[in-house]
């Protein structure tokens, strides 16, 4: 029951707390509307072709219809030829497809398409005019297609980015606040002379610090409803995933940060020293763990080294958990990791932490 009310009365204190509140959720909340924005000013990533159309007959019409329907073209007509050949020279735009006059006419040769490039244009594009031209000669000169093309779609894992990096943004928020926040206060504790008085009082130390991790724990999984619910409402994300997978995960993963808070805390003799210790295992273990960026990107090796990090396989399961809905069970290696570092993690707590 003392456990308890600690527990609550620990809470409330976190909540009154304005500075901690910030770092806890204000912080990492900005980042979820930064990247947010991003996407917003981020826009449409078609390909934009302006086109004339000097035929202006069915077969043209056709041929830039047929092109704006392909995945990644958007045809963008124009009246005036030099406006839209300066676009391209401006950088305002990337290709001008200029269809002459005569080009669906039924006897003789047809003129030339001119496609127009600016000098980052790639051939990709033009392979794809090349493509589409081809396939209007053979309809046209009644050729029928020997060879059609069947095209099916599978789902894959692959997301947009800021899909990828917002479990990553829930776990760094989570992780900033847990070892930094417990570091503090420990040196504060000790500071203030607070952990003798425990020590000397009836209560058992371990019900004291019992009722500050249960605390911490708790404000973990507002941090990540909160944090992954901004990301769902403004991002349009899909995170509603295997809830309780998730709520696992945050906890065995708090359950790592809040030990090496600890472990930072037994070290630091100031709030001072905590506050920049803790930010000295937070910020590169948040760089390098996968939260930010793929680590696939990474050399094999580099990479696999850095999957060993405490974040690393917390990231991937939540990702998981989050975005594919999966199960903690279709992460067995990620999880084993975690309950490692859980161990290894309290036992260097319990170690290394003094009440002087």
């Amino acid at each position: 029951m003392l456990t308890l009310h600690l527990t609550i009365a620990n809470f409330k204190m976190t909540l009154r707390n304005r500075q901690a509140l910030f770092w806890a959720l204000a912080f990492p909340l900005s980042f979820v509307l930064f990247f947010a924005l991003l996407g917003a000013f981020a826009g449409d990533s078609d390909i934009e072709m302006l086109a004339i159309d000097g035929a202006d007959d069915d077969l043209s019409r056709r041929l830039l219809s047929e092109l704006d329907a392909m995945d990644g073209f958007r045809i963008s007509p124009r009246a005036d030829a030099a406006a839209a050949r300066a676009e391209i020279e401006s950088g305002d735009a990337d290709y001008l497809l200029t269809v002459p006059p005569g080009f669906g006419a039924a006897d003789g040769a047809r003129p030339p398409i001119t496609l127009t490039r600016s000098t980052g244009g790639g051939s990709a594009v033009e392979a794809a005019v090349e493509l589409r031209l081809a396939l209007l000669d053979m309809e046209t000169a009644g050729i029928p297609r020997e060879f059609p093309l069947a095209v099916e779609s599978v789902e894959t894992e692959s997301y947009d980015f800021r899909a990828f990096v917002l479990p990553g943004i829930a776990l760094w928020g989570i992780m900033s606040n847990s070892v930094i926040g417990m570091a503090v206060a420990l040196a504060n504790y000790r500071e203030k002379k607070i952990l003798r008085r425990i020590k000397a009082s009836p209560m058992r130390a371990r019900t004291f610090f019992a009722a500050q991790i249960l605390a911490s724990l708790a404000l973990s999984l507002i941090q990540a409803a909160l944090i992954l619910g901004l990301g769902s409402l403004t991002m349009g994300v899909d995170v509603s995933g295997a809830l309780p997978s998730v709520a696992v995960i945050v906890l065995a993963s708090n359950a790592v940060f809040l030990n090496l808070g600890f472990i930072v805390g037994a070290y630091s003799k100031t709030a001072a020293a905590a506050s920049g210790l803790g930010n000295l295992v937070v910020v590169p273990m948040a760089m390098l763990s996968g939260a930010f960026f793929p680590l696939d990107a990474l050399p094999s090796a580099l990479a696999a080294a850095l999957r060993l990090l405490p974040l690393s396989p917390m990231v991937e399961a939540l990702r998981g958990a989050t975005l594919s809905a999966n199960d903690i069970t279709d992460y067995p290696l990620q999880m084993t990791l975690t309950a490692a570092w859980i161990a290894v993690t309290a036992l260097g707590a319990v170690k290394l932490f003094k009440f002087e």
